[in-house]
């Protein structure tokens, strides 16, 4: 009977038991997992038992690039990365990676191989943001192929980053803005507020789409708690899930955006009476029914791709610059940081963890503030 037990918080061990040999001895396979509780155990011992029948579980000797692929995509992708970067990750692999490594023995491959690998992509024109990519997803299948113990070593580890040149982020100065400011009063209600909240409390897109209009609003504070972001993917459509770090945040706005957010929310509500049974509202990923304040008649959200859109033909239309829907954030924390605002208020606002990732993306703003620094004693020298 195959048994398992638990060696290390968070680790167990699997005997699977293969029958006698010649001899009279048993024969037993052992493979270690990352496991939370007895009950997920379980769960692994049945899915080993059925590859064991199925003639599926390989000697770690056996077991080549492909394989580990396959095993990557059912026991560790789906539950360790967002779907968005499971779906980017499976296609960089299978377009770009599989080919070169696809029968390959796993315990031989080297270091060395995986930096011939990259020197030979680079040599052939692969740019830089494409080879980084790649070797983020090399770097998650051999995690993947250390935890679960099928090498001893993770030799990815020893492969240098492909060097990468931050992309230039576009963004609207103070001119900009008061010209978006001027334009949006003639769009529909629901995209002229989405656009101010991206502009005013810089926030991505996904979170815009998600806020919910009961739970997320507090007009006595002028806050909103953004909580959640709208995803799309190929593989679930639709979803509503935690925010891009996992984290809440409460964002302050102005007095006259909340009227206006009041207003409108006023006019949602009794859209929503009017249908009644009609409105089906929508569930986030872990099963809370939300209401959102920006969705479809029926409450169902809409799709990222329609904000792009939407957005495109204002820009098109009134001939303001082209920078991304998402690029809203960016020109909102380019315009407080100018404004002498502290680059950890902005980070707090932007709701990064690091505030070297904020101090990153806004260098064009910092690069003024230093000059600006640098001539803070002329008015005193002369």
């Amino acid at each position: 009977m195959s048994t398992f037990r638990e060696v290390s918080p968070g680790k167990y061990e699997f005997c699977l038991e293969l029958g006698y040999d010649t001899a009279g001895n048993r024969i037993r396979k052992y493979r270690n997992r990352p496991c939370k509780n007895d009950k997920e155990a379980k769960k692994i011992l049945a899915r080993l038992e059925v590859e064991l029948m199925d003639g599926k579980l390989v000697d770690n000797n056996n077991i080549n690039f492909e394989m580990l692929y396959e095993k990557w995509k059912e026991e560790y992708a789906p539950y360790k990365l967002d779907p968005n970067t499971e779906e980017t990750y499976k296609y960089v692999i299978e377009k770009s990676i599989l080919p070169e490594f696809k029968k390959a023995k796993l315990h031989k491959i080297l270091a060395r191989d995986l930096i011939r690998y990259f020197n030979k992509e680079e040599k052939n024109g692969v740019g830089q943001y494409a080879l980084e990519k790649r070797h983020r997803c090399i770097r998650s299948l051999f995690k993947y192929a250390k935890e679960f113990e099928y090498i001893r070593e993770n030799i990815s580890l020893e492969v240098p980053k492909p060097k990468v040149k931050p992309r230039k982020k576009d963004y609207y100065d103070e001119g900009e803005i008061i010209d978006v400011f001027k334009v949006i009063n003639d769009c529909r209600t629901h995209q002229r507020l989405m656009i101010t909240l991206a502009l005013t409390g810089a926030l991505r897109r996904g979170e815009v789409m998600a806020i919910d209009m009961d739970k997320d609003i507090d007009f006595e504070t002028n806050t909103i708690e953004i909580r959640h972001s709208v995803q799309k993917t190929k593989e679930h459509g639709l979803r509503i899930k935690s925010t891009k770090t996992d984290e809440e945040r409460t964002v302050t706005f102005d007095a006259v955006t909340m009227k206006e957010i009041y207003e409108y929310r006023k006019e949602r509500k009794k859209e929503i009476m009017r249908i009644r049974d009609e409105y089906k509202g929508f569930k986030t990923v872990n099963g809370e029914h939300v209401d959102l304040l920006f969705a479809n008649i029926d409450g169902t959200p809409y799709s990222p791709s329609t904000v792009s859109q939407f957005w495109s033909r204002i820009v098109d239309r009134y001939k303001l610059k082209k920078i991304a829907f998402h690029d809203l954030r960016h020109s909102s924390a380019s315009y407080l940081l100018s404004k002498g605002f502290s680059m950890k208020a902005i980070q707090e606002r932007l709701g990064h963890k690091d505030i070297a990732t904020t101090m990153n993306l806004y260098t064009h703003v910092t690069k003024k503030m230093d000059s600006d620094l640098g001539n803070a004693f002329l008015e005193v020298r002369n």
